[in-house]
């Protein structure tokens, strides 16, 4: 079998190293120590001092490289997207901001991959001091979308392809510009434990053990891009399950259900209206009530009154080419006369895309 030494450099753990290649730290003991002609057999789930080398299967790195760097895309667009967010409280408009991002998106249906960069992002917020921790969230935007994603037999996120690649341009990143971004000096200046929270949560953001399925399909244009029609042309899908976290109450996941409507057919090109309706329990109104009580009444004053969520979606696709030509989406969660959450997302394909 194949094998590769790896230099022990100091820091090093068994599951470090074995993080770097997709391994478990079993693992990569197990294919160590039975390659010990090579190198010193060691035992336990921690690096001896004496140990200077491990034997490392590379043929999982050079599976992954193989299947990315040969893979012929069947398509190629560009999109822009305008998500526009708005906070208001008795009606009156207490934060706001707008994110423009334009994205390059290459498709291979055959092999359940989508290629995803994003190019440009553009924000403005008022107040105007969250931008400032926007200077660093965009970076961490153009690492995690720049990306390769497996989707399932419903067209929707199952995995990202090439997690090593994003790892490694984390640590470029961290090495190279963290440090110029002036959000994350007056954080490591004023509050050093808190830069190092940061410093530990891209790490674990950016390892094999984050749940990355949680934080793209919650992300708007994943959502929107990635559908049952990227796979299925039938006109009566049947209900689905989805669970939405609330943008009122951070603590609160709101289950849904999900139908389609299709309003109009023009040769290969479908106009659909996609609805979540909320599923509504008396467990779900006890966690928003608790939540109103716990983040906004002692601000604005007034009772819990009633809780609603709408979610619709506005998208038209071609069914010949599976390209998604444009879309609408609207989330609108409010506490009844209290505090409101608006959100508008609008995505729409380039004519130069392909």
């Amino acid at each position: 079998m194949e094998y590769s030494k790896y230099q022990v450099k100091r820091g090093d753990t068994l599951e470090s190293i074995a993080e770097k290649y997709q391994m478990t730290g079993k693992e990569l003991l197990a294919f160590h120590n039975s390659h010990s002609p090579v190198t010193q057999q060691f035992f336990g789930d921690y690096l001896p001092i004496h140990i200077n080398t491990v034997i490392i299967p590379p043929q999982k790195n050079k599976e992954e490289k193989r299947n990315i760097d040969h893979t012929a895309f069947e398509q190629k667009n560009r999109y822009r997207t305008e998500q526009l967010n708005i906070t208001r409280i008795e009606d009156d408009v207490k934060t706001y901001s707008q994110l423009k991002k334009e994205y390059e998106v290459k498709v291979n249906l055959s092999q359940h991959w989508v290629q995803v960069k994003l190019c440009d992002f553009f924000y403005e917020f008022n107040p105007p001091g969250l931008s400032r921790v926007f200077d660093f969230v965009s970076e961490i935007d153009y690492i995690r979308n720049d990306c390769l994603v497996e989707i399932d037999k419903l067209g929707r996120f199952s995995k990202i392809a090439d997690k090593n690649k994003l790892k490694k341009n984390w640590e470029q990143f961290k090495k190279n510009k963290l440090n110029e971004i002036e959000f994350v000096k007056v954080i490591k200046q004023t509050k050093p434990q808190e830069y190092v929270k940061l410093i530990q949560e891209g790490d674990f953001q950016f390892s094999d053990q984050y749940n990355d399925e949680k934080d793209y399909n919650r992300d708007l244009f994943y959502l929107t891009l990635l559908d049952r029609y990227l796979y299925n042309a039938d006109e009566n899908m049947e209900r689905e399950e989805y669970t939405y976290q609330s943008q009122l109450f951070p603590d609160v996941l709101v289950p849904m259900t999900v139908r389609y409507d299709v309003l109009k057919k023009e040769e290969d090109l479908v106009t659909i209206r996609k609805v979540w309706e909320t599923v509504q329990s008396e467990e779900l109104l006890e966690k928003v009530t608790k939540g109103y009580e716990k983040y906004h009444q002692p601000l604005i004053k007034y009772k819990f009154s009633e809780y609603k969520l709408d979610m619709r979606n506005l998208f038209t696709y071609n069914l010949k080419t599976r390209t998604l030509e444009k879309a609408e989406l609207s989330i609108i969660e409010n506490i009844e006369n209290n505090i409101k959450s608006e959100c508008i997302f609008n995505l729409k394909r380039l004519n130069n895309g392909g």
